[in-house]
């Protein structure tokens, strides 16, 4: 039994050195060091006891590089939510503004756009509140209150072209000419026929001859924002033009030329037309103008001879 012993307590002390060899070689990786102390069941208590390790250095390691995460793609295979349909304000063309003419193969229209009303509709606002930018309507305080309401038409002498001023608002048929003398009210009706017309929702010019002449020469200078051939197009053609003042011009044959052309347009196209003027009869206009405002079929004239000048009344009263 004795010689058991001796055989096996050997045999176990080798054991528990190996493995307390083993653990400090690996604590020696790690950078530990300090006492360890053996608790291994196989170790009797006699030969558990403290081991003093060596000092070891610790093991320098590469610092680490923090660096960001790379940006994933979104996962495939995941669907959005379903946006919702614009609604459409037009069902012709789908607010595409544009539309195919239905002819067949060959026809000189076939494969072409032509607008849809609904562009038409937006270009047409866009020229019309750019025509009321120009005429100054609403801008100039002079015109804020000059209405069909405000027109004081029991003044003698101006009765008549109220009711003219009135039927033509309604009509816009033809030509109207409001002639008389300084401050008989001629413009007031002029710009409240302006006013209806745009109320209703028609384009409309109210230009002062003088200065329309002027607008049109200034389109030939290269800072110009429109060519002549655009601001003489938008004269010719708005459904309403109001010129006042007619006769004021200087009588050169260019300004001659230009207001016949753009007449002579209108009167072919019956486009609606009026004119304010000094000249009692038409007396001192030229010619060609005169002979396209004579004409009885289109043109209905109003002479306000028997006015008053209402600017001196008002300073009567008030003095």
């Amino acid at each position: 039994m004795d010689r058991l012993d001796k055989l096996a307590g050997p045999t176990i002390i080798e054991l528990a050195q190996q493995r307390q060899f083993r653990r400090e070689q690996q604590e020696r990786e790690l950078g530990l060091a300090g006492p360890i102390i053996d608790a291994d069941p196989l170790v009797s208590e006699s030969y558990a006891r403290p081991v003093a390790l060596p000092p070891v250095e610790q093991a320098k390691l590469p610092p680490s590089k923090s660096r960001s995460l790379p940006q994933l793609p979104p996962p495939t295979g995941v669907l959005s939510a379903p946006q919702p349909t614009p609604a459409v304000s037009c069902s012709q063309c789908q607010d595409r503004g544009y539309l195919r003419t239905n002819v067949p193969v060959g026809h000189p229209q076939f494969g072409k756009l032509v607008a849809c009303k609904c562009k038409q509709a937006r270009v047409n606002e866009a020229r019309r509140q750019q025509l009321v930018a120009q005429s100054k309507i609403e801008q100039l305080a002079a015109f804020q209150e000059e209405t069909f309401d405000s027109f004081q038409f029991w003044l003698p002498g101006v009765r008549q072209a109220y009711e003219e001023a009135m039927r033509f608002a309604e009509t816009r048929q033809s030509w109207l000419v409001l002639a008389g003398g300084n401050g008989c009210g001629k413009t007031h009706l002029a710009v409240a026929i302006a006013k209806r017309c745009i109320e209703d929702g028609m384009t409309v010019l109210f230009a002062v001859v003088p200065d329309l002449l002027d607008r049109l020469r200034s389109a030939f200078a290269p800072t110009a924002e429109e060519t002549f051939d655009e601001e003489f197009a938008k004269m010719r053609e708005v459904e309403v033009l109001v010129l006042d003042d007619l006769g004021s011009e200087q009588s050169t044959g260019w300004a001659t030329e230009k207001l016949f052309q753009l007449l002579n347009y209108r009167y072919n196209a019956r486009l609606a037309t009026i004119f304010t003027t000094n000249k009692m009869n038409l007396e001192g206009i030229a010619p060609r103008l005169r002979s396209r405002l004579s004409d009885r079929r289109l043109v209905r004239i109003v002479n306000l001879a028997d006015a008053q000048d209402f600017r001196e009344m008002e300073w009567d009263s008030d003095s």
